[in-house]
């Protein structure tokens, strides 16, 4: 009987000095839900006011969302006409701050002056209707070249502010070369 007791208390020992094995879990920071080719209306009021094109979308679990593969907006106005477009390599929405960020080749254009602004990173606030940044912007129109750092705008591109402008080109319109006849 000793020799079992022995046996059982030994046996113990050796089971109360295991060490043990802590598991460390790492906490899934990705995305909650991938979608791909995105063709999204957004309306107010039965007025579609944006599209949004994606060709993916990762939504995140804080509900910020994420297009890695590229972004493209066509912006309405109220009456359901298209007032300007943005195209950027990368976009951003950020939902507890509700703006958008494009990033990377952006270029925005007015459709109804045909202005064009590029630079590398846009910022869009949709419920002030503007767009803003604090990058070097190029802004083309029909007859200029404007440049400079940081810019203030509406949404439909109608109205912009570069905040430092750096420099204006005129563009010469190009005719058939004049002759004179003698």
């Amino acid at each position: 009987m000793k020799k079992i007791a022995l046996v059982v208390c030994l046996m113990s020992a050796l089971c109360g000095c295991k060490e043990q094995k802590k598991v460390d879990h790492e906490l899934y920071d990705g995305p909650e839900v991938t979608m791909r080719n995105i063709d999204m209306l957004v309306s107010d009021s039965a007025i579609v006011k944006l599209r949004l094109v994606a060709r993916t979308q990762l939504q995140l679990a804080n509900q910020d969302r994420d297009f890695p593969d590229g972004i493209y907006l066509r912006f309405y106005s109220p009456i359901g006409l298209v007032t300007s477009t943005l195209v950027a390599d990368k976009g951003y929405y950020f939902s507890k701050e509700d703006y958008y960020k494009a990033e990377g080749n952006v270029i925005m254009r007015s459709l109804f002056s045909g202005d064009e602004l590029s630079t590398e990173l846009l910022n869009w606030d949709p419920a002030k209707e503007q767009i803003y940044t604090d990058n070097f912007v190029t802004i083309k129109t029909e007859d200029e070249v404007m440049t400079g750092e940081g810019l203030e705008a509406s949404q439909n591109f109608e109205e912009y502010t570069i905040l430092k402008p750096s420099g204006t080109m005129s563009i010469m319109p190009v005719g058939p070369a004049e002759t004179e006849d003698n």
